[in-house]
């Protein structure tokens, strides 16, 4: 028997476990398959080499040793083909393979396998000992353990080819196939002590592609990453487990790290690491982004009472080489059992409750998670709901018509984006236009609005429909984009749509935050684009102000008409006579009585809008209402 390929084997391997035990490593089951995988092939390693050894010396020992460390070989051989299935089950570790005929059935295997070999002295049928090792009639069984288990991991593989990512699935891929080819070998080859080889192979890829402790540590040492504390509470959440979480923030991280620079900060960080971890071994630390952490226990640590403890600690000043950094904290507290909630959202969850509190007003400021938890997955259901939107083109349109104040009949309408949750149910404007406005969805979104109007006006004949224009919102983050111009005309274009049919709207507001706004405007507007002034009264706007613009009509806002419907006085008629000589045509907002469009066609009003006439449809309804 040939052993040259088994001692480095042993040497690569002591060392691969050496650097995992003294590294941290984090608590989830990957880790643990992982290390018994570690334990069976040392195991597998020593009693292959001993009893090959020993066969062959074989009238110098007694047989019962012969029998005792061949069996125990075959047992540990048996069980290290499936641990290594067990490692891919655990990569996937999704409730449906759990849950699968698959992993049910695959212990069926190797379980016969270890009784065959645990009777061997009585039947003979693995291997025999009589005049040396002999092989039994059922030797293959060790090739078929082998390769069967490679095979049910290929499958797993296969089956979840959605929920894995790229690199998973070639790092699982060469791990099955290193395997499998470690078989090829072993028959092949029988005198050679080949497999051993194969399967540190298949440790180095495991350790390299998902159990590296450096993949799961903070840049800044001692305390885990964000990933990491993904892949923990995930396991927590699928298993059940009990599991506590306090996070805490720096206030004001961001201008901390510009006033006394990057380096100071980092050293402040490095020492916040060592003490967590020197302080806590029993828990998990976390440094999670721009100086948040969390420190997770499953034994139901006392959260106060860390909290507690924390606080007393970040009470004391920071020393670096540069000198002392006082910080102030913000905690939120969870306890993900009571929560009930999947880990992804929870993670999130708390990201934003950390994010909020960095900004408090008053430090050591408290919150438990569970508390903000309905405000805070609203938000994430918000947020999910409009990039689900933006991506399939799912953002609605209503229309709402303007009524010609002499007329009395529909001469316009004004376009209003309509977003529904995952049940078909209409989610207030305010909340997801903010959103896309903070997040940067806004250009997108009033893209795909300005192209659903016009898709509408090239489908519809305006004419008949009495509708000579459409209003459509723009929001001032919309004006940072200084292609705007360029790319409203290309929409107009596409749909074939003369640009006298959209007028623009923006808000009285915008015209404080913006100095971009006027040169986008007047571009806009050398374009053919018509502009209205929405919500007239709620800014701090006057008469000169607007006459820096090229509007061409001035939108009152609803408060304003109603309290001049409460109370009528002298300002509004005087403000509008005003306009009217700036060549301005009016539309009151909020018309909801017809003493109220009485008291607009009264003052000179060219426009009305409001529910007294219709509130906001669908176009389909739009059209009929019209019809």
């Amino acid at each position: 028997m040939n052993y040259s390929f088994i001692i480095p084997s042993m040497l690569v391997l002591l060392v691969i476990m050496g650097y995992y035990f003294f590294r941290p490593r984090l608590p989830i089951r990957l880790n643990r398959a992982f290390l018994a995988i570690l334990v069976i092939d040392i195991c597998t390693e020593l009693f292959e080499c001993i009893s090959f050894r020993l066969n062959e010396t074989w009238p110098e020992h007694a047989p019962a040793l012969l029998w005792a460390l061949n069996i125990l070989f075959f047992v540990f051989a048996f069980i290290r083909s499936y641990m290594f299935f067990v490692f891919t089950v655990s990569v996937l570790d999704s409730h449906v393979l759990l849950r699968s005929r698959l992993h049910v059935l695959a212990p069926i295997v190797y379980i016969p396998c270890v009784l065959i070999a645990l009777t061997a002295p009585l039947n003979g049928w693995l291997f025999r000992i009589s005049d040396g090792f002999r092989a039994g009639s059922l030797y293959w069984l060790l090739y078929a353990c082998g390769c069967a288990y490679p095979l049910f991991a290929a499958i797993a593989v296969l089956r979840h080819l959605h929920e894995l990512s790229p690199h998973q699935i070639i790092s699982l891929t060469a791990l099955q196939a290193v395997l499998i080819l470690g078989n090829i070998a072993r028959i092949l080859f029988p005198t050679y002590v080949v497999m051993n080889t194969f399967c540190l192979m298949a440790i180095i890829v495991i350790f390299i592609s998902f159990l590296n402790p450096d993949l799961f540590l903070s840049e800044r040492g001692y305390v885990y990453n964000l990933p990491a504390f993904h892949a923990l509470l995930e396991e927590c959440y699928r298993r059940k487990r009990s599991c506590r979480v306090l996070g805490f923030t720096i206030q004001n991280y961001n201008e901390h790290r510009e006033l006394f620079g990057g380096k100071q900060m980092d050293a402040a960080l490095i020492g916040i690491n060592r003490w967590l971890c020197e302080t806590f071994p029993q828990l998990s630390g976390f440094y999670l982004r721009s100086g948040c952490y969390a420190l997770v226990g499953h034994n139901k640590p006392d959260l106060e009472a860390l909290q507690q403890q924390v606080s007393a600690r970040f009470a004391d000043p920071w020393k670096t080489e540069v000198g002392e950094l006082r910080l102030s904290l913000s905690f939120v507290k969870a306890d993900m059992l009571q929560m009930d909630c999947p880990s992804d959202r929870l993670v999130n969850t708390l990201m934003i409750s950390l994010d909020e509190l960095n900004h408090a007003s008053e430090p050591d400021t408290s919150r438990y998670l569970k508390e903000s938890i309905a405000a805070i997955s609203q938000k994430l259901d918000i947020r999910r709901c409009l990039e689900g939107a933006l991506n399939n083109d799912g953002l609605e349109v209503f229309l709402q018509p303007l009524v010609d104040c002499l007329t009395g009949k529909r001469v316009a309408a004004e376009a209003l984006v309509r977003l529904r949750d995952e049940r078909g149910r209409l989610i207030r404007p305010d909340l997801f236009i903010s959103m896309a406005e903070q997040e940067g969805y806004i250009v997108r979104l009033g893209e795909q609005v300005l192209s659903k109007v016009c898709r509408f006006i090239r489908d519809h004949d305006m004419k008949a429909l009495g509708i000579r224009w459409i209003n459509v919102n723009l929001s001032p983050v919309q004006f940072m984009s200084r292609d705007i111009p360029e790319r409203f005309s290309a929409i107009l274009k596409q749909y074939g749509v003369d640009q006298e049919m959209i007028h623009l709207e923006i808000t009285e507001q915008s015209m404080i935050d913006f100095s971009l706004l006027h040169d986008q405007i007047t571009d806009l507007h050398d374009n053919g684009f018509q502009f209205a002034l929405d919500d007239y009264g709620s800014g701090y706007s006057n008469l000169s102000r607007v006459r820096q613009y090229p509007f061409s009509n001035i939108k009152i806002d609803m408060e304003v008409v109603r309290n001049y419907c409460r109370d009528r006085d002298v300002l509004l008629p005087a403000l509008i006579q005003g306009f009217k000589q700036m060549n301005l045509s009016i539309t009151a907002e909020g018309i909801e009585t017809e003493e109220m469009a009485g008291a607009m066609k009264d003052i000179c009003c060219d426009y009305l809008q409001g529910y007294y006439f219709s509130r906001p449809v669908p176009m389909d309804e739009f059209v009929k209402m019209c019809a």
